[in-house]
């Protein structure tokens, strides 16, 4: 989070921070019903037109249809022009009312519609036409289709495949923290009011106690005054009730600077609570399958058993027609109806009973207690956000989170013989279904028409939909060549030349088995190479050039082998000339091909990517002109399209870093390669910083020749222009001095935007940006004088992307060379040194590894240079301390990737746990264990590379690696950094491996056994009273813990998990509205940004589906804007959307997910909803200290909301406590004289005076008002407010400590008195009266308020004096 944005971010709760204005408005008024948030990619659609109805053309508004059901049930379905038939019938199928439909088609008029048609293509069909839906005949397909998705919608919402996904994955957790008991009802709005009204009732309790007291004193007796005391007790009963049912808040038990525990990463409760009823004990295939042939002749597809609750077993076959039981059994087989066997047969009821077209359907008919359940699976289904319970489209979509539930997963939770038959009801017996020719489905997309709106948005849909199923069936396949479970084609070459061929997608290794990178760094450039051309494919993928074709390409990491699934480019097996290479070389460089149409079509592309036009020569001698590098290969395929392939250069080199770590070894290890390339995103900043700053030393120029051409015109003229320049030059000047003073407090939109958008500003990279002049156009359009002032600029900047490297360009391509130096040279030293200024300030302050990996690329700085970035940030800095070890553990991190990578292949498969494992201990856990290698297996103690393993040569080779690949000696920063941060690194380690542990506590040193029974106390969440049954579980747990040898046992590693890159594709045209929208919003066009914003939101959620990181970006977005147009209730609820979907597709512990959860908190706090805050922001706050550490800027931030939210509750002594550890954190970070810091001091001036500690409050608003009045002058409005406070709480401490002094005086007197009474009356010793004079003078100690009512006499002995006593007490608690 920039340092704008925690600006930004307090002062949205700030408003709430003042003595006066501290209450949260109760009164939230409700949205109508037809603003309701919509789920459904139609609704959304309805929600953009009815946003501008009178600017929308009819024909573009969406379709409001009515499907008419066989049973009854009628469904509105709400879609556009461009949805097809398909994708409302799927609409119908999800809809409770016709759930059980799968086969059936739609009529209209009775017309039956084409599926593939979309509804603007149809003739007739009204905005509100009804169509009537009919069951259709089944074919064998269907069939199993439909009993597999009964199977699925018994099961509930389940997580993605974990063959592909990894356990838990996608797995939300975002219930459990809604709703801690499990109630998903109206208890949030219970919750408000209680929480607002004990804040209500905590600030009237001394008013109310005031008037009865008033009442009682004024002489009411008899049945009155009874009932007036009464009713005052109740009253303060209630009172007291609603103050500890507020008090009960999140933060109640909060200890600062103490890491969370592991199981707020727990999805065990949150996949209790998506469980749903179970409806039947089983349904599977029966053992009569397959369907003899002359059965089939009679309509037979399949033979099923089913099992219902009520213990009733019944062999169903599915036929053409539907569902019907037949007569066989488990001995003897009867495929004849059930009810023409039994005809006439008493115990046979009505004959209806036993067929139906649907199997649900059927299902009911059979048990009545199957329809029960399943209603109530339903009710339960929707109880859920929608969002929370989705499939996903495809398993690669799922985050796998790091821990996952151990017993859950080692064990099936129910013995379901049904499950091995999964595969063959989705694929058929002979997988039919899987047999894809990728390739050409993939061309056939790319050639689909996009000339209008439809078009394309139907063509990004399509593309999207291929490359999440070839990407999940790329992730299985490859996992099946690592694990040897697929026959090479070339079984007799080496493993490392294994190629291999299955289901139509071609599979590699990413190893130099040609030796075709021999040069540059054999198998360590080839594993790079393989990554490099993802990015060459999206880049290809992303301009979109007609006639040229890319192929579908995935690079899965999957226990330490690298490998690569493409699809097949048609007649790359034949040996044919039509498919020779006619672009590029395929020998490095020994044999060019040059063929004028490929280089044709290559034109665009170059222009697109700043390439220039170059001269290469072959080995013969004779040259060649290409646009692309000679390592970028184009063929042309037997289906006639042009191909480009090995896309891995579609940059240029990184000549710098090349010529400085790549060619000699120096004070560190030569590189390990000599592939080192640009970022697309450096080379693109480079070029737009470039043509910038063309266009301002033209601007200046031509400025400069038309004050000289105004001189010899008219001198006096010329005079005053020089003045006026001269003055203008000084107004810029304090401009730009009072910007850099208040730039801290800048409005947080640019950048919020750029770290929604992901993309990098050139004003990140460079720090002397200047505006361009502009011309005086009042007289012309504004458009025909930017083309008269810019008619002569001529700009012309392009690249090589064959510079530096062997094929170097010939001739007149100096320039191109000169500009691809240059841009290293810009990268060196104007982007690295900017980020690192970035990080040390807390401009940029990323929470992870994979969010500081995020950032570099967005700037197009390469992960090589995080050694550079690390010794740009000084280690005797305090306030760089967190960004610091932030970079140097993602270093250490990679490294242990990479060491693990080679062990992996040097050790068998079945011993990858206990690899991992020792690895870990020898990491993390040294402080456990000394000596890991000593607990391993003796299989394992009799591998080298295993039994040699100790945490000093782990350590070793950690900083060998560091220094190689990342320039940077680590010394002893393992040993200073990793002790109280294991977690961090463990973490970060597993996510770069793919690794899953077990969910629990580890422990880095050996616990304590009381603070382990502590810990599984609070685990069991068991209570205080335990019996005999709960004691001996705690203790064997306890034992357990105590007994564990090591801190990861190898058996605490469940999974490995495919890591993917793909070619991710974008949607245009969302991605077009969602720009325009912000820029709208930024411009202050709110209703137009809006509505922009939710077309981009309609259009990301028909492209990607619901579950994608897009679609929670987009509704994150839509959130704020809500927000600040007022509509907390509509942003709370899209933000509860982000939230969750940022859970199922980033991680539960990921960055994004943390800051959804911190503004989600702040949107409910906005509208009432505190309570629930608080839970959201601990749980926030809980990650944080798992994912990173507690001296993280931005916590600062998290802490002052905190302290808000509470003040809101009138908990002020729990808000100081957070008021206290802001300015603490950011004294520390960021020093005394910081805007930050002033503002936090402000914030805790209040919170002291809120307690009543005005002497404290004096001095910290004191400390802030100087800064302000230093800093920005007496006439600031902070300078101005924190005056007003100074001088209001140094009165009102003055007169606190006037009254105190007084009233203690006067207790001192009191004491003695009546210490000298009781000692006359009672006869009692000096020390009896000593002792009873040190109670009585304890009331010195109490609050300022209750000190002042003893002393004006209202506690005095009273009759009924105890009671009083008593209430008075009740009401101070």
């Amino acid at each position: 989070m920039s340092t704008a944005q925690k600006d930004n971010a307090e002062s949205v709760v700030d408003k709430t921070a003042g003595l006066a204005s501290a209450e949260v408005p109760t009164n939230v008024d409700k949205l109508p019903e037809d603003t309701n948030v919509t789920d459904s990619v139609d609704a959304s659609v309805e929600d953009v037109s009815n946003a501008g109805n009178s600017e929308i053309p009819p024909e573009d508004l969406p379709y409001t249809l009515m499907i008419k059901a066989p049973n009854g049930a009628e469904v509105p379905i709400i879609a556009t022009a461009q949805e097809t038939v398909q994708d409302i019938k799927h609409v119908v199928s999800e809809t409770p009312a016709t759930i059980e439909y799968s086969c059936f088609y739609l009529t209209h008029n009775g017309n039956r519609l084409n599926e593939a048609s979309e509804l603007g293509e149809i003739a007739d069909l009204e905005k509100d036409s009804q169509l009537e839906l009919f069951e259709d005949q089944y074919t064998e397909r269907e069939a199993r289709l439909h009993v597999s998705r009964l199977r699925d919608l018994l099961a509930g919402p389940v997580t993605a495949n974990p063959d592909v996904a990894g356990l838990d994955a996608g797995a939300p957790i975002f219930g459990t923290i809604k709703y801690p008991d499990g109630v998903a009802t109206d208890a949030i709005n219970l919750e408000s009011e209680v929480s607002s009204q004990a804040a209500k009732n905590t600030r009237d309790s001394t008013k109310q106690g005031g008037k009865k007291n008033g009442k009682k004193r004024g002489g009411q007796t008899g049945q009155n005054a009874a009932e007036q005391q009464k009713k005052a007790e109740e009253e303060e009963a209630s009172s007291a009730q609603d103050r500890a049912a507020a008090t009960e808040h999140a933060f109640k038990d909060f200890e600062f600077n103490k890491v969370s525990d592991f199981a707020v990463l727990s999805t065990r409760d949150a996949l209790k609570r998506l469980a749903l009823p179970k409806c039947v004990q089983q349904v599977m295939l029966s053992g009569w399958n397959p369907v003899p042939r002359y059965r089939q002749l009679k309509g037979d597809l399949l033979y099923l058993l089913v099992t219902t609750l009520e213990n009733q077993s019944y062999h169903v076959t599915c036929s053409r027609d539907g569902f019907y039981v037949n007569s066989s059994s488990m001995m003897r087989f009867n495929p004849e109806p059930y009810v023409q066997a039994r005809g006439g047969n008493p115990s046979v009821r009505n004959t209806n009973s036993y067929t139906a077209h649907s199997l649900i359907t059927l299902l009911k008919q059979l048990s009545p207690r199957f329809g029960q359940t399943f209603e109530e699976l339903q009710k339960g289904m929707s109880r859920h956000e929608p969002v929370e319970i989705l499939p996903f489209v495809s398993s690669e979509q799922a985050a796998s989170p790091w821990l996952v539930r151990a017993a859950e997963n080692m064990v099936p939770e129910l013995y379901d013989p049904a499950r091995p038959q999964d595969v063959y009801l989705r694929l058929g017996a002979q997988a039919a279904d899987s047999l894809r020719d990728w390739n050409e489905e993939l061309q056939s997309i790319r050639e689909m028409p996009r000339t209008n709106f439809s078009e394309r948005v139907l063509r990004d849909r399509q593309f999207y939909k291929w490359n999440s199923e070839f990407a999940e069936a790329a992730v299985r396949g490859a996992m099946a060549v690592v694990e040897c479970e697929m026959v090479p084609l070339n079984p007799t070459d080496p493993t490392e030349q294994h190629m291999y061929l299955r289901d139509n997608i071609f599979y590699s290794k990413g190893f130099d088995g040609r030796e075709t990178f021999t040069g540059l760094g054999g198998d360590a450039a080839a594993h790079v190479a393989t990554g490099k051309d993802i990015t060459g494919v999206r880049l290809l993928s992303q301009l979109d050039t007609e006639g040229l074709h890319t192929l579908g390409s995935v690079v899965v990491d999957y226990r330490g082998v690298r490998v690569v699934a493409q699809s097949v480019v048609p007649g790359i097996f034949r040996r044919q000339e039509t498919t020779q290479i006619v672009y590029g070389s395929i020998d490095s460089g020994v044999t060019i091909g040059d063929d004028a149409e490929f280089h044709k079509a290559m034109e665009p592309v170059a222009k697109q990517l700043h390439f220039g036009e170059h001269t290469v020569t072959d080995e013969a001698g004779k040259e060649h002109r290409l646009y692309t590098s000679i390592d970028v290969k184009g063929l042309t395929g037997t289906d006639g399209r042009k191909y480009v392939l090995d896309l891995y250069r579609m940059t240029p080199a990184d000549v710098g870093f090349l010529e400085s770590e790549c060619m000699t070894d120096g004070d560190l290890p030569m590189y390990p390669h000599k592939l080192v390339l640009l970022r697309p995103e450096l080379v693109e900043i480079f070029w737009e910083n470039s043509i910038r700053k063309a266009v301002q030393e033209y601007a200046v120029e031509k400025a400069g020749k038309a004050q000289q051409e105004n001189k010899a015109d008219d001198p006096e003229s010329a005079l005053e222009n020089k003045e006026s320049t001269n003055v203008g030059e000084s107004k810029e000047g304090e401009e730009s001095k009072g910007s850099e003073k208040t730039e801290e407090t800048k409005d947080s939109k640019e950048a919020d935007e750029l770290k929604t958008n992901g993309r990098a500003e050139n004003t990140d990279v460079t720090n002397n940006e200047t505006s361009v002049p502009k011309t005086p156009t009042d007289d012309v359009p504004k458009e025909d004088a930017a083309k008269d002032a810019m008619a002569d600029f001529d700009f012309s900047l392009e690249f090589s992307p064959d510079a530096f490297t062997s094929a170097q360009p010939q001739g007149d391509e100096d320039a191109m060379s000169t500009a691809v130096r240059n841009a290293s040279k810009f990268l060196r030293e104007v982007s690295v040194p900017a980020f690192a200024r970035d990080l040390a300030a807390y401009t940029t302050s990323p929470l992870c590894g994979d969010a500081l990996s995020v950032a570099m690329h967005q700037r197009g700085i390469n992960m090589r240079y995080l050694g550079m970035i690390a010794n740009l940030l000084p280690a005797s800095t305090e306030s760089v301390v967190s960004a610091r070890r932030l970079v140097i553990f993602e270093m250490i991190s990679r490294a242990t990737k990479h060491i693990l990578r080679d062990i992996f292949r040097d050790v068998p498969a079945h011993l990858h746990t206990e690899t991992l494992a020792l690895v870990l201990n020898a990491l993390v856990g040294t402080r456990y264990c000394a000596d890991p290698a000593m607990h391993l297996s003796d299989e394992a103690k009799r591998i080298p590379v295993l039994a040699n393993l100790t945490p000093k040569s782990l350590s070793d080779q950690i900083s060998e690696q560091v220094a190689l690949r990342f320039r940077f000696k680590l010394g002893d920063s393992i040993g200073l950094l990793v002790p109280g941060n294991e977690r961090i690194l463990m973490r970060e380690v597993c996510l770069k491996v793919g690794a899953q542990l077990a969910l629990q506590q580890y422990h880095y040193v050996r616990p304590e056994e009381a603070a382990v029974h502590a810990e599984v106390m609070s685990a069991m969440n068991f209570g205080a009273k335990l019996t005999k049954p709960m004691k001996r579980m705690v203790r064997e747990k306890v034992d357990a813990v105590m007994a564990r040898p090591l801190t990861v046992l190898a058996d605490d590693v469940v999974n490995f998990v495919a890591l993917t890159k793909v070619s991710t594709h974008h949607a245009s045209f969302a991605d077009e509205a969602f720009d325009a929208g912000r820029m709208a919003l930024d411009q202050g066009q709110k209703d137009l940004g809006l509505e922009l914003l939710l077309e981009s939101l309609a259009l990301h959620e028909q492209t990607f589906g619901f579950l994608h990181s897009e679609s929670a970006r987009c509704y994150a977005v839509v959130s704020l804007a809500h927000y600040e147009a007022g509509e907390y209730a509509v942003a709370a609820d899209f933000m509860t959307k982000a939230v969750i979907i940022s859970e199922r597709t980033v991680g539960l512990d990921n960055p994004l997910t943390i800051h959804n959860y911190l503004n989600l908190s702040l949107y409910e706090h906005a509208r009432g909803n505190t309570l629930l805050a608080l839970r959201l922001i601990r749980h926030a706050v809980d990650l944080w200290s798992l994912v990173n550490s507690p001296d993280h800027p931005d916590l600062a931030t998290a802490h002052n909301n905190i302290g808000v939210m509470l003040q809101s509750l009138n908990m002020y002594e729990d808000a100081l406590r957070f008021f206290k550890s802001c300015v603490e954190i950011r004294v520390r970070l960021l020093g005394e004289k910081h805007v930050l810091v002033a503002n936090a001091q402000h914030s805790l001036a209040k919170a002291f005076a809120l307690t009543g500690e005005f002497k404290e409050a004096v001095q910290v608003e004191r400390q802030a008002h100087r800064f302000f009045k230093d800093s920005f002058g007496d006439q600031d409005p902070r300078t101005q407010e924190t005056g007003d406070w100074l001088s209001e709480l140094t009165l009102n401490a003055v007169r606190t400590a006037k009254l105190t002094k007084a009233a203690q005086e006067k207790l001192r007197n009191f004491a003695n008195t009546a210490n000298l009474m009781r000692v006359d009356q009672h006869g009692k010793d000096t020390a009896e009266s000593s002792t009873t004079a040190g109670a009585t003078g304890s009331k010195g100690e109490l609050p300022i308020d209750q000190l002042l009512e003893f002393i004006t006499g209202s506690s005095k002995p009273k009759p009924k004096g105890g009671r009083r006593s008593k209430n008075v007490g009740g009401s101070r608690r």
